[in-house]
């Protein structure tokens, strides 16, 4: 068809769209860079230029999955707050004796013993050096 044309038509041909092409960058976890000079968000890894739209999109579906973690370690947080590692033993301990259908037995002479007769405590230091000893003295760990 150009070559029907007369010689004095010029031809336009400043604009042509091209809907065949991929996008430009393909990075994970995009960090975005905004060009306040010529209004244009850029990738701050390969630099590409990005729509603005798909920053905006990715920026709030990257901002609720951040939401998601935060409420996650706050949760953990909480957990780990109320974890009382020299509880795990009396709760244990509370858990087999309920109704007293089961009794506790020493463990040094294997007699049954109800919790209410603990009257008394001894300090740590203390204690592992007579438990230590009485092991040495009866050989081994009864």
């Amino acid at each position: 068809m150009v070559d029907n044309l007369p010689n004095k038509v010029v031809e336009i041909d400043q604009v042509r769209i091209n809907r065949g092409i991929e996008k430009i960058c393909k990075c994970d976890n995009r960090k975005f860079m905004i060009d306040t000079q010529n209004r244009q968000v850029n990738c701050s890894s390969c630099g590409a230029v990005i729509d603005p739209y798909d920053a905006m999109y990715e920026l709030a579906t990257n901002g609720e999955k951040l939401r998601n973690q935060v409420e996650q370690l706050l949760e953990q947080r909480k957990q780990i707050a109320n974890y009382k590692p020299w509880l795990v033993t009396i709760k244990r301990l509370e858990k087999q004796y309920r109704g007293k259908k089961m009794l506790p037995n020493c463990p040094r002479c294997a007699e049954p013993f109800y919790l209410e007769e603990i009257k008394r405590w001894t300090g740590r230091s203390f204690a592992d050096a007579r438990i230590t000893k009485w092991k040495a003295e009866h050989g081994g760990d009864n």
